[in-house]
Formats: structure tokens, sequence, C-alpha cells
């Protein structure tokens, strides 16, 4: 009866597992439910990333960081065309440091139209690729994946 429990119980975690979408496929849960929630996001911001499926009005509060990571390519948009956290809120001297997932093709980060400052330089699809800025102004600084723009691949840094 033991071995039968041990079987019947090894089968259902596979299966649940594979139910849940918990298969290599997929990627890592977001980690923005770790960090308080930012929701003083500027009117301007809401408006720009009203077509972005992962921006529900808030952001993350990260303005006790030093460093703060950004994921580029992660699932969002209909596939892998979204930033994580999609708007982040940073004191002047942090550093933001974009990390590519190597999914959803290729991809960016630049301030839209061609504006300063955010330019990671042409898009990548490398899992390595890494683009870092400090924010030393305070404001809001918009930035889009220029490939994927369309799809509503855009974020926002608010220093504050």
């Amino acid at each position: 009866m033991v071995q039968r429990r041990a079987v019947l119980a090894a089968i259902g975690g596979i299966a649940g597992g594979s139910l849940a979408g918990c298969s290599g496929d997929e990627p890592a849960e977001s980690t923005e439910s770790d960090y308080p929630e930012y929701t003083d996001v500027p009117d301007d911001v809401k408006e720009y990333l009203s077509n972005t499926s992962n921006f529900d009005g808030t952001g993350v509060d990260r303005t006790d960081a030093e460093e703060v990571s950004v994921t580029v390519g992660a699932r969002g948009n209909g596939s892998y065309w979204a930033f994580d956290p999609a708007v982040v809120a940073v004191s002047p001297g942090t550093t933001v440091v974009w990390e590519w997932t190597g999914r959803g093709s290729t991809h960016n980060v630049a301030s839209p139209d061609g504006r300063e400052p955010l330019y990671s330089g042409p898009a990548v699809t490398s899992s390595s690729e890494t683009y870092a800025y400090t924010f030393e102004e305070s404001g809001a600084y918009q930035y889009v994946c220029e490939p994927h723009e369309i799809q509503g691949m855009k974020g926002a840094v608010i220093v504050v």
C-alpha cells in the first residue's frame, strides 16, 4: 500500500506540475510582488503604457536600492514582448540594469523617437546581454523595445 501511494503521489506531482505551467519552457514567476507597490505613476506614463499588457497602473518601488534589474523579454503582450517590471521607481543615483532573457526574438532598450538618454544599441537576441544606465536627475523616463513597440513592449523608470 505504501508503494502504491508513493507512485500515485509522484504521478500527481508530475501531472500537477504540467497543468500548472511548470515545465522548463516557462519563464520564472515575476518578482514584482517581492517589492512594495509604487502608486504615484504620472498620468503621461499611464497613457504611454496603456497598451502594455503587464502594466496595471502601478509600478514597483525600488527607491531603497542602489541597483535595480529589469527583465527584457519577459512574458507579456502575447509573447515574450515585455519588460518586467513595466514601471520601476528609483532614487537619483540608482543604476538600472536591463537583462535579456533570450526569448521573444530580438530586443533593445531605447528612448522613444530617438530622444535621449536611453539606447542599448541595435536589437539583440542573446540571453547574456545587459544594458545599464545610472539615473541622476528626477523625472519619468519612458523607453521601448523598438522591434516590439507596436506589440506594447514599453516601460518607464520614475526617478523620485
